[in-house]
């Protein structure tokens, strides 16, 4: 089973990096494949839990709904701890199922695991 590496360094909604790359997750795991989204720099926002509907706001679909969309779907979803606590954030603000990881041990499972690594 093919293994896809999807790293996000953009946050959400600013760019379209965030929701390309989950919609891009979504997909590879849907169909049975096994999909890491790694989240680095501003792409950790993205697995921030409790985000106001973005379809009412500024009609955009909800990335927090995507990174929860993977985890049901058995994908794993990863922040890097030091980009997560110098933005202000802790793991209890995050989406139930997004796993925490210092940044060189991210790193190291992206090179071991990712047979194929995107980076948006």
């Amino acid at each position: 089973m093919p293994k896809l590496v999807i790293e996000i360094i953009h946050g959400p909604y600013g760019r379209e990096n965030a929701y390309a790359g989950l919609f891009i997750a979504m997909g590879w795991v849907a169909v049975g494949n096994e999909v890491i989204v790694a989240l680095h720099g501003d792409g950790v926002y993205a697995a921030r839990k409790g985000q106001k509907d973005p379809m009412k706001e500024i009609s955009l679909p909800s990335v927090e709904k995507q990174v929860m969309d993977i985890l049901e779907e058995g994908g794993r979803v990863i922040a890097d701890r030091t980009c997560i606590e110098v933005r202000g954030l802790d793991k209890e603000m995050l989406i139930m199922g997004v796993e925490v990881l210092d940044g060189d041990d991210l790193v190291e499972l992206v090179f071991k695991e990712g047979e194929r690594v995107i980076t948006l």
